[in-house]
């Protein structure tokens, strides 16, 4: 265990650097939160991701909870933008 330690005191920048992204990766690999999150998953979500300088995400967030359908809209009704109608056959 001591070459361990000797080896991450010796490199400590590439240690630091390793930890962060993994500390990242993992920070980015948290679910969006939805209207059915808790207030403390939100407020998880967007303070980890503010540390993890992932600020698109937090941003995203924000904008999720107010730009999503209500509980009692119906699910099936897909925008027309996104499922464009077919052209006619000749």
């Amino acid at each position: 265990m001591s070459t361990v330690w000797a080896y991450i005191s010796a490199h400590q920048t590439i240690f630091a650097l390793g930890s962060y992204a993994v500390l990242s990766a993992a920070i980015s690999s948290l679910p969006m939160p939805d209207n059915t999150s808790s207030k403390f998953y939100r407020w998880f979500f967007q303070f980890s991701n503010t540390i993890a300088a992932n600020l698109a995400r937090v941003s995203a967030s924000f904008r999720t909870k107010s730009q999503q359908a209500p509980a009692g809209a119906d699910p099936a009704a897909v925008p027309v933008a996104a499922n464009p109608p077919a052209p006619p056959k000749p």
